[in-house]
């Protein structure tokens, strides 16, 4: 008896629900953060964040000649992005796209909040 409770108002309870994701995602190779952006639906709010560069120098020889030098730098672009969904299928789903992406680094929030209070 209480399992068809349960069942019947189950699919209520299941609208009421919507899925947040929210992903920063880290690269040192900006052609592949712009296919990660390439994969986003137009619906989704994405940003680019600022680019952190480091610069750093090295001595050419290992002994005496200190005016002998090389300069680097690397550059690590940052973007974010938030996925609103009432289906948890499709975020995961994306997800699971984002594990194919080389050089990227992610870093995901997943939250689950009740329409009513969501706003």
């Amino acid at each position: 008896m209480f399992i068809k409770y349960v069942v019947k108002y189950m699919p209520k309870y299941k609208k009421s629900i919507i899925y947040i994701c929210k992903v920063w995602s880290v690269s040192t190779d900006f052609k592949s953060l712009n296919y990660l952006s390439l994969l986003l639906p137009l619906s989704i709010y994405s940003t680019g964040l600022s680019t952190k560069i480091k610069r750093f120098t090295l001595l050419r020889s290992p002994l005496g000649n200190k005016a002998s030098k090389d300069q680097f730098e690397r550059r690590e672009y940052r973007s974010y992005f938030t996925i609103k969904s009432q289906s948890s299928s499709k975020i995961l789903a994306f997800l699971d796209i984002l594990k194919y992406l080389n050089g990227v680094k992610f870093k995901v929030v997943l939250q689950e909040k009740n329409i009513n209070n969501y706003k």
